[in-house]
């Protein structure tokens, strides 16, 4: 009810009802522009990404200037409004020649999602559980209604990966703007860099998420000065913020991305590592000494650190799993916690019941990246979007066994994962025309062929 009484005091205070009146002039110039469609979704998945951290020390975080600080007040209700704007434009939307909107993956996470609601319902808050089946379920919904159904071309595909590259964007932009005027509030855990989001790990993600869509577009800009600069700028700023999160993980992710992203293409990870390294040991400390000045010793000091942070969790996860296999461990309160693994915490959380889905789901996905890369060696020209969506869904596979993100019932992760998949699944679909018409045509020409002859 909460959640209910926040949504409605935002929707009917001043910057809700000015909210609303610019809600229906963005619907309406969305109608006629798919780019400010994707803007929407965008700053749905930046709002779906705003919180705050809180633990047994912090009962609320320092303060953020305005009007950031009002945005992360109303992150939820916000994102919720955004999510609701982007299923209407989804609803008038048309289904096009495609026919696969919701990937294999995505429906065997739904299934995991379900039995963990369930289990919520049936043994702790129901009225939790409502919430969150609700929520996810209309997240569900509007990926495959709206983004899904716009992605029907090579200009789609761009759009959509445009739309996650923005994400990233807002969110450097808003946390620059924020450190202008007090760097500590978004630095104060621990000294890690944790920007709007509730967890420097968070942070991490949706750094680490959105590097391939930066690369994409790096390879893909025809233009040096307004088209490869501003995006190698971009990534630049995105790999900056990552190092301040002191994310083992995020180092991990992004250094995935790179591989996948620049498989069997050696000279393009030399050029990119080249330039890496001009920027951070020429650029940085010509044209901005403090910003290398100002980096945290313990920052490097937890990099250099060889100690296993999550091994810990992760037996005492393994002790739960095998010790109720079947349905997980019993509900204590009325939620379940996530550890830091989304395998594991599956796992302790229902159990083979809600393990085995997942399962299916790492299977899909491994199959996808296979299929995908596949593609891209047979047909060269599209070698570009499967990099991308390879490098992306691989890395967050990566992350995964070190956070519980797939588990997230509306989170930038989730999106960003259900993302790349619906990113994919348009790519096997459109290769799977292409495939028939191709064998259609060669049929044919076999048949007159052989008229001919006989």
């Amino acid at each position: 009810m909460d959640f209910i009484n926040q949504l409605l005091n935002l929707l009917f205070s001043p910057f809700g009802l000015a909210g609303i009146t610019i809600a229906v002039f963005a619907l309406m110039r969305a109608k006629r522009s798919p780019r400010v469609a994707w803007l929407l979704f965008s700053l749905c998945a930046f709002a779906a990404s705003l919180g705050k951290f809180r633990d047994e020390f912090v009962d609320e975080p320092p303060a953020l200037v305005f009007p950031l600080q009002q945005l992360r007040d109303n992150g939820r209700p916000l994102a919720i409004v955004l999510l609701i704007l982007v299923l209407i434009l989804g609803m008038q939307s048309q289904n096009g020649w495609r026919h696969r909107f919701l990937p294999q993956a995505i429906k065997y996470l739904v299934t995991v999602q379900a039995i963990i609601f369930l289990k919520v319902a049936a043994f702790g808050d129901a009225g939790f559980a409502l919430l969150s089946i609700t929520t996810f379920g209309m997240v569900i919904q509007t990926l495959r209604l709206g983004p899904s159904r716009w992605i029907q071309d090579d200009k789609g595909f761009r759009l959509g990966v445009w739309s996650i590259a923005m994400v990233g964007l807002i969110f450097v932009t808003v946390n620059a703007y924020q450190a202008m005027f007090d760097l500590d509030a978004i630095t104060f855990v621990q000294g890690r860099f944790l920007g709007t989001t509730g967890n420097p790990l968070h942070a991490t993600v949706l750094l680490s998420a959105v590097i391939p869509c930066f690369m994409f577009f790096i390879e893909d800009s025809k233009k040096w000065l307004w088209g490869k600069v501003f995006w190698i700028a971009s990534l630049t700023s995105i790999l900056y913020a990552l190092f301040l999160t002191g994310s083992r993980t995020g180092l991990f992710m992004a250094v995935t991305s790179i591989l996948f992203f620049y498989r069997n293409q050696g000279g393009k990870l030399i050029r990119f590592i080249l330039i890496a390294g001009i920027i951070v040991l020429v650029i940085l400390p010509t044209f901005a000494p403090d910003v290398l000045g100002s980096i945290d010793t313990n920052l490097i000091d937890r990099y250099l650190s060889g100690s296993n942070t999550r091994s810990g969790v992760w037996e005492a996860q393994w002790r739960g799993f095998s010790s109720n296999l079947l349905f997980g461990v019993p509900l204590r309160g009325g939620r379940l916690g996530f550890g830091e693994n989304s395998w594991l915490a599956v796992g302790v959380a229902a159990g083979l019941l809600g393990f085995i889905p997942l399962a299916l789901f790492g299977i899909e996905c491994l199959k996808m990246i296979v299929n995908l890369s596949r593609i891209g060696y047979q047909q060269p020209t599209y070698f570009l979007q499967t990099s991308t969506v390879i490098s992306g869904l691989g890395s967050l596979l990566v992350g995964s066994l070190s956070e519980a993100f797939l588990l997230g019932n509306f989170t930038f992760s989730l999106i960003a994962v259900l993302m790349y998949l619906l990113l994919g699944e348009y790519l096997l679909e459109f290769w799977d025309i292409q495939r028939q018409y191709s064998m259609s045509q060669f049929d044919k020409m076999e048949e007159k062929v052989y008229f001919l002859q006989h």
